[in-house]
C-alpha cells in the first residue's frame, strides 16, 4: 500500500511542478499619457493600468500590458500595416473610421468630453463659437480642436499651446489665457489633486462629448473576441462602475457613440 501512495504522491508532485502554459502577450497602447488614464506609467498606476490588472485577472490566456507609444509612430505603423497590438482608449472617428469597417472596436467602456473651462474670476460660456472670438484659449501641442482651429486660422482668436494638461490647468489658474480645452476627467482630477475646484469654471456646453474604446487590426479577431467578452465583463462590475463615477465618466444606459468630430486628437 505505502507504494501506491508513493505513487500518487509522486504523481501529484508532477502535476504541481509541470510548467504552465504560458500566455499570449498583447500590447494595450495609449498616446493619452494624461491623469486619471496614466497617473504614473513606473508604478503603473491609472485607469488604464486598472483595466489591464481587470483583464489579466479575469481570463488565463492572454497576458495585458499597457504600453506608451507616440500618436506620429501609431499613424505610421497603422498606415503601413504593421501595427501589432491593440489601442485602448480611443474613439473611432480619430482614425477616420466611424462606420467601424477599418478596425475592430470594443463597445464603450468611460464615457468623456473635452470641456471649456476658465478662471471662475472670469467665467466663459460655449454657448456658441461667436462666445469664443477675441478670447485666447489653451490647448495642448498637437492636438485638433475643430472649432477653435477654425476661428484661430481665420484670425478671430488666439491659441497658446502647452505640453501636458498639468500645465495647461496651472496656467489657467495663473490667467495666462482665457479659457483652456481639457478633457473632463483629467480636469477633474487635478480640480482633487489642487483643490482648486472653487477656481476653475465649467461652461454649461463642452467642445466634444465621446467614448473610449479598444481597437485592432482585423487580423487579431482571435484576441479581440476576448477584449470584447472582457469590456463587457467591465462595464457590469460594480466597482469600475463606482470608480467612473468619480471622474463623472461613467457611462448611462446607452452609451453616445459621438456628437461631433471629437477634436482632441492628432488626425
Amino acid at each position: 500500500m505505502k507504494y501506491v501512495w508513493l505513487t500518487l504522491l509522486l504523481i501529484c508532485f508532477n502535476l504541481a511542478a509541470a510548467p504552465q502554459p504560458q500566455r499570449q502577450n498583447v500590447s494595450l497602447y495609449t498616446y493619452h499619457y494624461m491623469p486619471p488614464y496614466v497617473i504614473n506609467s513606473s508604478e503603473q498606476i491609472g485607469l488604464l493600468y486598472d483595466i489591464e490588472q481587470f483583464f489579466n485577472t479575469h481570463q488565463q490566456i492572454y497576458y495585458f500590458k499597457v504600453s506608451y507609444i507616440p500618436r506620429k509612430r501609431l499613424n505610421h505603423l497603422l498606415n503601413s500595416n504593421l501595427f501589432e497590438g491593440m489601442v485602448i482608449g480611443v474613439n473611432p472617428i480619430w482614425f477616420q473610421d466611424v462606420n467601424k469597417t477599418k478596425y475592430l472596436w470594443s463597445e464603450a467602456f468611460i464615457n468623456d468630453q473635452d470641456e471649456i473651462i476658465s478662471h471662475s474670476n472670469n467665467p466663459v460660456e460655449f454657448d456658441s463659437k461667436q462666445a469664443l472670438i477675441g478670447k485666447s484659449i489653451g490647448g495642448i501641442a498637437g492636438f485638433r480642436y475643430h472649432t477653435v482651429d477654425t476661428l484661430v486660422a481665420e484670425g478671430l482668436m488666439t491659441r497658446i499651446d502647452t505640453a501636458n494638461e498639468s500645465q495647461l490647468i496651472n496656467m489657467l489658474l495663473k490667467k495666462r489665457f482665457d479659457c483652456a480645452i481639457v478633457s473632463r476627467a483629467t480636469t477633474i482630477y487635478y480640480q482633487q489633486l489642487l483643490n482648486t475646484e472653487t477656481s476653475i469654471y465649467f461652461s454649461s456646453n463642452p467642445h466634444d462629448t465621446f467614448t473610449r474604446h479598444i481597437f485592432a487590426p482585423k487580423r487579431l479577431q482571435t484576441e479581440f473576441d476576448m477584449v470584447e467578452s472582457l469590456v463587457k465583463q467591465l462595464n457590469a462590475d460594480p466597482l469600475w462602475q463606482q470608480k467612473m463615477r468619480q471622474y463623472q465618466t461613467y457611462l448611462l444606459p446607452e452609451a453616445f457613440e459621438t456628437n461631433s468630430d471629437a477634436g482632441q486628437d492628432m488626425p
